[in-house]
């Protein structure tokens, strides 16, 4: 993995964390440190967001071994070796204060986001690493990543349709030439399914300038999928050996996707 697609990809964890997303962010983190073990901030972040004191541990330490002056990471750490030997403090309920949301008026509450300050009921709060946000501020933060401009959209639209006609043909030959419901066939569209997916995101993301838009990994993938339908009925693959091209259709598909969105 070339280093502007790793940063690329701390970008899609950190969005994801902000979001809320925290089982994606998780994900996407430990990507980054089995692409990249000394990467310190991964592993800071990935400490921040896991909830097991194991792995808590585990990470803080490594921050600790690539960086040990990291005062965050110390003090992390030694907040959770406290915690695992004393008893958390209850806060007086005279000292908190109680609001009314900011999205929902009839609703109390003792939150607020911690980037705006506007009060958030339970509902509205959205936990971040560093601490509960708004959903605007969550959005705001959101649109710093989707840069594509209306024209990287279009674009990247037709390259995946033209990506999955490509497709369509080569699962066309696959039958062809293996068989319709041969062994090898079936065995073929297994590894070229996924193969093509990964080729066609990569294609569609060049073409895109490697920008990205909120809602195109739906709309590249449609337009992928009905390229490959498109040929595939055409040529009658799609009728002749309905199970291998709906797993080289559905394997296809599903790479291009997570290509596109992580």
């Amino acid at each position: 993995m070339t280093d502007i697609e790793l940063i690329n990809l701390v970008k899609q964890a950190n969005v994801a964390a902000a979001s809320g997303d925290r089982k994606h962010a998780i994900q996407i983190f430990r990507e980054v440190v089995r692409q990249d073990p000394d990467h310190a901030s991964a592993w800071m972040q990935l400490a921040t967001l896991v909830e097991d004191p194991e792995e808590k541990r585990a990470c803080l330490q490594r921050v600790l071994a690539l960086n040990p002056y990291h005062e965050d990471a110390r003090a992390m750490l030694a907040t959770l070796e406290g915690e695992e030997t004393h008893a958390p403090e209850v806060a007086n309920d005279e000292d908190v204060e109680v609001l009314t949301c900011f999205y929902h008026p009839n609703r109390t509450t003792t939150l607020r986001c911690n980037k705006c300050g506007k009060p958030i009921c339970p509902e509205c709060a959205i936990r971040t690493p560093v601490g509960y946000r708004c959903p605007d501020c969550v959005r705001e933060q959101q649109d710093k990543f989707y840069t594509a401009t209306s024209t990287d959209v279009l674009m990247g639209a037709a390259v995946a349709w033209g990506s999955g006609l490509v497709a369509g043909v080569i699962l066309w030959l696959v039958i062809q030439i293996l068989g319709a419901l041969g062994f090898f066939g079936f065995l073929a569209a297994f590894f070229l399914g996924p193969a093509v997916g990964g080729m066609a995101a990569e294609l569609v993301l060049r073409a895109m300038g490697k920008r990205r838009a909120r809602r195109f990994p739906w709309v590249g993938t449609a337009a992928l999928v009905v390229g490959i339908l498109m040929v595939a009925g055409v040529t009658g693959a799609l009728f002749i050996a309905l199970l291998t091209s709906g797993l080289f259709l559905v394997l296809a598909a599903s790479t291009f996707y997570a290509r596109i969105k992580f």
